[in-house]
């Protein structure tokens, strides 16, 4: 019988499409994962997954399985959920999901706003592909989420959301500012010098969905198809930069968690258009009535809050 942790273990493999990448998202070394995924092949004596060069590709059985264990996995944080909601303390947890552009944003916006008041509303942010988000929404495992708002346009029943916009971000492609001395000085203003820098560095990108990646340019798009993935794919944002920082990657971000990097002179805007614009907005559910905490929460955001604030300007 598998155990949740071999499940996640699992569910993380066939999202990333490699061991390396999964093991970095799960905190795990790649040989540990390796040998996990190993056993669980020998327990259901049949392979999961067919190797090739710097990926796998799903078999059947694991397409099957893979279902099977979203729905487990999901039901037992839902499980966790209502358990963890019993003990005291908790009534001022506000629950947003979130895509992968804005979890910073949000944390830095309103949690200092919170303080200021006096409050004692936590903010728990979770960060997944959309359709995961949505399905926690249905399931209340989130009091709302915070997405671009052109997939919110996809939902369900549009008549049972209330949607408020909140901010338009461009994102920019981004190098450690360490790369730009000397010989790679002319990468942070000639569009020609700064691609070859970036078509022979190391990516971190965030984990996105499609339509994110089919808004980039070309070259961007073939480059990502030629490495298979980013050399380092991570949950959010701020890891990315935090690779970046470091003189570890390249990466993108949205032009509003810059600022402070690159007045510390750790990171520079590299001049070449990435064409990506996210236009993020929060949904809840008009048939779900919101907590206290959450409800107060809800009314900053309508008030301007996070657009007000964002960037670590609260």
């Amino acid at each position: 019988m598998w155990q949740l942790h071999h499940l996640a273990q699992f569910r993380a493999v066939y999202e990333h499409g490699s061991v390396s990448a999964a093991a970095r998202a799960l905190g795990l070394t790649q040989p540990a994962l390796s040998r996990s995924l190993q056993k669980l092949e020998e327990s259901v004596g049949a392979a999961l997954f067919q190797r090739h060069t710097r990926a796998l590709r799903p078999t059947e059985l694991a397409a099957l399985v893979y279902r099977q264990a979203v729905r487990v996995l999901d039901e037992a944080a839902g499980l966790d959920s209502v358990i963890e909601s019993f003990h005291d303390g908790l009534a001022g947890l506000v629950k947003v999901g979130c895509g992968p552009f804005v979890p910073d944003i949000v944390s830095q916006a309103l949690a200092p706003h919170l303080q200021r008041q006096g409050t004692a509303i936590r903010l728990d942010i979770q960060t997944d592909h959309f359709e995961a988000l949505l399905e926690g929404l249905y399931a209340y495992r989130h009091d709302f989420l915070v997405y671009d708002v052109r997939k919110l346009q996809e939902l369900p029943d549009p008549a049972d959301g209330v949607i408020q916009p909140l901010l338009r971000m461009p994102v920019r492609l981004v190098a450690p500012r360490q790369w730009l001395r000397g010989a790679g000085h002319r990468a942070a203003h000639d569009p020609d010098a700064a691609l070859r820098m970036v078509l022979s560095r190391p990516w971190a990108l965030p984990r996105v969905a499609p339509e994110y990646g089919a808004q980039a340019p070309f070259w961007f798009q073939r480059e990502l198809l030629r490495r298979r993935g980013a050399e380092f794919q991570l949950g959010t944002i701020s890891s990315c930069l935090a690779l970046c920082r470091s003189g570890r990657a390249i990466t993108i971000a949205p032009d509003i968690l810059l600022t402070g990097d690159r007045e510390a002179g750790a990171i520079e805007v590299l001049p070449l258009d990435m064409g990506v614009v996210v236009e993020t907005a929060a949904y809840r559910l008009r048939s779900r009535p919101l907590s206290e905490a959450a409800g107060q929460v809800w009314r900053m955001m309508k008030a301007g809050v996070v657009a007000d604030n964002a960037g670590g300007g609260a």
